[in-house]
Parts: structure tokens; sequence; C-alpha cells
């Protein structure tokens, strides 16, 4: 294989594999941009050298070109796994897994030589990542919740051990606003939150069980 073709699939998959490391870097995610182009490259070397080892030894015996390329489709699992979080009794990170493992078979087409292929899956990928952005909004428009709480000024408790509490139940706090009465030695938070259902009399019960915490409710 030619210097050119070498440079044009390297940067190739770095490219395709940056373009869905964007997304998951715009979205907060530990296995973002850099993550996603070192798996897509690497991907791409590894199927360019089981290419290269089927014809520098084709001349003394069958030599199997996908044999790496099966060693990297079950290798890429275990960096996957690592992507998976719990949560509470949630899991998270199950789409970053699945990024991973996408990112890897465009790395491996482009190294074959599949550009249209790889291009394609790209572009597929990349537009259901970014129809996930729809699913949030569909979710805060009808799972969406207030969630207020009178806490008392100078208590122990804070705004991020609640969010914290939130999160662990599979929730996400989108903002929080708080109104402080001096006076009344209190302040109100709300917390607009997308909490599943059967996580909402939970979510009462523990945080009422924080220190300094004197009302704790969820707003229609």
């Amino acid at each position: 294989m030619s210097v050119k073709m070498l440079v044009i699939r390297l940067v190739l998959s770095a490219v395709l594999g940056g373009l869905i490391g964007v997304e998951r870097e715009l979205h907060g995610c530990a296995a973002g941009l850099r993550t996603h182009i070192l798996v897509c490259m690497g991907s791409a070397l590894f199927m360019i050298t089981s290419i290269g080892v089927a014809l520098q030894y084709s001349q003394i015996g069958g030599v199997d070109p996908s044999r790496i390329a099966s060693g990297v489709v079950t290798g890429i699992g275990f960096l996957g796994a690592g992507a998976i979080i719990r949560y509470g009794g949630s899991i998270r990170g199950l789409t970053t897994a699945a990024s991973i493992w996408a990112v890897s078979a465009i790395g491996l087409a482009v190294g074959t030589g599949l550009y249209k292929a790889a291009s394609i899956t790209a572009a597929i990928a990349l537009t259901i990542l970014i129809l996930s952005r729809l699913e949030e909004l569909v979710n805060l428009k009808y799972q969406g919740r207030k969630l207020s709480i009178l806490l008392s000024i100078g208590a122990e408790t804070e705004i991020e051990d609640i969010k914290e509490l939130i999160n662990s139940c599979g929730g996400k706090t989108k903002k929080v606003t708080s109104d402080v009465a001096e006076k009344k030695g209190e302040g109100k938070h709300t917390f607009h939150v997308i909490l599943p259902r059967f996580y909402r009399r939970e979510v009462i019960f523990e945080i009422k069980s924080f220190p300094g915490v004197k009302e704790v409710y969820w707003e229609q």
C-alpha cells in the first residue's frame, strides 16, 4: 500500500470518528472526541495491518485477514464496558458504548477501503445521536417536573447533594432557581428535573432525611 493511500485511510478514519466524538463531547460524555478518534483510527490501522500481513505472507500459505479484525471486535467490547456506569437503579453510558462499537466498525471499513460504507454509517450514527437531543426535549415536556425544597440557611445540605441524589435515581437536573428569605432563615430552591415517575416518592423520602430540609414537594 502506498504512503498516500495509507494517509488517506488514517485521516478519513480520524475525521469520521471525530465527527461522532464531537457529539459525545458536547453531550458531556467521558468518552468524547479523542477517544472516538483513537478508536476509529486504531481500528483502521488494525485492518490495514491485517491486509498487509495477508498480502506479505500469502506465498507461504493461506492467511486470513479477518483474524485481526475479529480480535478488534472482541477487544472493543471491554472498552465499551468501561463507558457504562451504574447510577442507583439506572444505567448510563450505553449510548456511548454503542458509539464506540460503531466507530470501531467504521474504522475497520475505512481500513479495508470501503469509504462509502464507512461514510454512510458515520452519517447515520451521527444523525441517531443528534436525535437523542430531540428525545431529551420530549422527556422534558412530558416527564419534566418542578421539585420545590425549603432549606434552612446555613444547613449542611448543599444543592449539589440534592442533584447527586436525583442523578442516582436516573434523573437529570436541568436548572435550579433559588429564592432566599433571610428573615425566615430559609431558602426555597426549585429544581427543574426529568425523573422517572416510580422514583418520585423515593426522592421525596430521601431528601426529607437531609439535614436542614424543612419541606419538599412536587409542584403541579
